[in-house]
């Protein structure tokens, strides 16, 4: 695991690479609870860029509340939103029962590769617009 601080969050804590990030006090109060906040969950991670980056991982948790909030359909998925991890202001490190909440080991390549298309996706876009 890379031990290298990729950030801190809103309460002045260390992310590394791979941490869990949710929106301020759902450590604590229940999502539902808290109006206008984010009810996904993000994972720090470092792209080939070298820029450190928050992508919304889980999917599931929340499922109906992300939905709800973002006026996505019963029938849609859930798209990924990918941010640069200096913007993540009002998040702060998960954490489970057995302490520090990491992304799930078996699937970090899966979701460095996730990321990485999603990048590509994104500078094409800039480009085409930079182009016209």
């Amino acid at each position: 695991m890379d031990d290298d601080i990729l950030g801190y969050d809103c309460d002045g804590c260390e992310i590394y690479e791979y941490r869990i990030l949710r929106a301020m006090f759902s450590n604590d109060i229940d999502i539902e609870d808290l109006e206008g906040v984010d009810p996904r969950e993000y994972c720090a991670i470092r792209g080939d860029d070298g820029i450190a980056y928050a992508i919304s991982v889980h999917p599931y948790t929340n499922r109906g509340l992300i939905k709800k909030r973002e006026n996505i359909g019963e029938y849609e998925d859930v798209p990924v939103i990918v941010k640069p991890l200096n913007e993540m202001e009002g998040y702060e490190v998960a954490y489970c029962s057995e302490g520090e909440f990491y992304y799930e080991f078996d699937d970090r390549n899966k979701l460095k590769k996730q990321l990485e298309s999603i990048l590509k996706k994104q500078h094409s876009k800039v480009m085409k617009k930079v182009k016209k």
